[in-house]
C-alpha cells in the first residue's frame, strides 16, 4: 500500500507538472498576444500622432496662405480704388468716353487712327460694345464723308471693344487720291439698341485733339 500511494502521489505530482508548464505555456502565448496586440496599438497611435502632426502642419501653412491671399485682396483693393478715384478726377464721371484721338501717318495715303476710350464709372463692370468713325473732307471742292468701310481695306463697320477703365484701338485706313481730310466723326453703341455716343475731333496728323461731342 505504501508503494502504490507512492506510485500515486508520483503521478500526480506529474500531472501538476505538466498542467503547470501548459499553463506557462498558455500565459507565454497570451503574454505574446497580448505584446502583439500592444505592438500594433502603438504604431496606430504612432500614426495618427504623425498624422495630426502633418494635419497641424498643413492647417498652419493652409492659415498662412489664407492670410497672403486676404492681405494681396486687400491691397489689390485699395489699388483699385486709388486708380478708380485717379480716373474719375481726371476724366469725370462719364461712363463712356473717347478722351484722345491721334493721327499718325504712315506712307502715302495710309494713316493710323488711334482712339483712346476710357470708361470712368463709379462701378466696377465691363463697357464693352462697337466703335465706328467716318471722315469728311472734301473732293474735287465737293463735301464728301467717308465711311469706316470706305477706308479700311477689310471693309468692315464696326471695331469691338471691351474695358473697365482704359482701352487704345488703333485703326489703319488709307485716303483715296484727292481727298482732303477735315475731321472725325466717332461713334460708340453699346447694345444694339441703345442710344450712340457721338463725338467730333478735328483731323491733326501726329497731334493730340481734344474731345467734343458732336452737336
Amino acid at each position: 500500500m505504501f508503494y502504490g500511494g507512492y506510485e500515486l502521489g508520483r503521478t500526480g505530482a506529474g500531472y501538476a507538472i505538466i498542467h503547470a508548464a501548459l499553463e506557462r505555456h498558455d500565459a507565454r502565448r497570451r503574454i505574446e498576444a497580448l505584446s502583439a496586440e500592444n505592438a500594433a496599438l502603438q504604431r496606430r497611435v504612432d500614426a495618427a500622432v504623425v498624422e495630426q502632426q502633418a494635419d497641424t502642419r498643413m492647417q498652419a501653412e493652409a492659415q498662412r496662405m489664407l492670410g497672403e491671399l486676404q492681405a494681396e485682396t486687400a491691397r489689390q483693393q485699395q489699388e483699385l480704388q486709388f486708380y478708380r478715384g485717379l480716373v474719375t478726377r481726371q476724366y469725370g464721371t462719364s461712363t463712356l468716353r473717347v478722351q484722345d484721338l491721334k493721327v499718325r501717318h504712315e506712307r502715302g495715303r495710309r494713316y493710323r487712327v488711334q482712339i483712346t476710350l476710357v470708361h470712368a464709372g463709379v462701378r466696377d463692370t465691363l463697357a464693352s460694345g462697337t466703335l465706328t468713325f467716318a471722315v469728311s473732307g472734301t473732293r474735287g471742292g465737293a463735301l464728301l464723308q467717308l465711311a469706316l468701310h470706305d477706308l479700311v481695306p477689310d471693309g468692315r463697320r464696326e471695331v469691338p471693344f471691351s474695358l473697365r477703365y482704359f482701352q487704345e484701338i488703333e485703326v489703319p485706313v488709307e485716303l483715296p487720291g484727292g481727298f482732303d481730310p477735315g475731321s472725325l466723326l466717332v461713334e460708340l453703341r453699346q447694345g444694339k439698341s441703345a442710344e450712340p455716343l457721338r463725338q467730333s475731333f478735328g483731323w491733326l496728323v501726329e497731334g493730340e485733339i481734344g474731345s467734343s461731342p458732336a452737336l
